[in-house]
């Protein structure tokens, strides 16, 4: 978790004064994350890149109610998380290198498919709480999750 930061998208400055909030300006906030719905369409790659470069990475999901928050917050259509199999068929990866855990998959039914070894990056749909695996190089939003500032 993040201690504390000064950064302007924590803490902007308005009217001549700091104010600090859990989450930068235009993420929402559940519980002790930041989920930030990006609104480009991109390639999963590009994707990630754009939240480590804000301090952030696709999000990992670790929960039902998470996958659930997530669904409900998307603006509109399908959009990649941080999970994908790209580095060994078949081991499916979060993009902190941790193994997903089957007890915390949320497959829809005939998933992941992977007909011809080229579906590696996963992808959910806007008020479903299912995952599909599709081409990494696909132009999809995403959403990136950090740590809240605790105030």
């Amino acid at each position: 978790m993040v201690v504390f930061s000064y950064s302007g998208e924590y803490c902007p400055l308005r009217s001549q004064k700091r104010v600090c909030r859990p989450c930068p300006e235009g993420w929402k906030q559940s519980n002790s994350k930041c989920y930030y719905f990006s609104t480009e369409r991109k390639s999963w790659n590009a994707s990630r890149s754009d939240c480590l470069k804000q301090r952030a990475d696709l999000v990992i999901i670790e929960s039902k109610e998470e996958q659930d928050f997530i669904s409900k917050h998307r603006r509109a259509g399908v959009f990649w998380i941080g999970l994908s199999d790209s580095e060994t068929e078949g081991t499916w990866l979060w993009v902190d290198g941790t193994p997903l855990q089957k007890d915390k998959a949320f497959w829809r039914t005939g998933q992941p498919e992977d007909r011809d070894g080229s579906l590696d990056c996963v992808f959910t749909v806007r008020g479903q709480s299912e995952w599909a695996d599709g081409r990494c190089g696909s132009n999809l939003t995403s959403v990136c999750k950090t740590d809240a500032l605790r105030l």
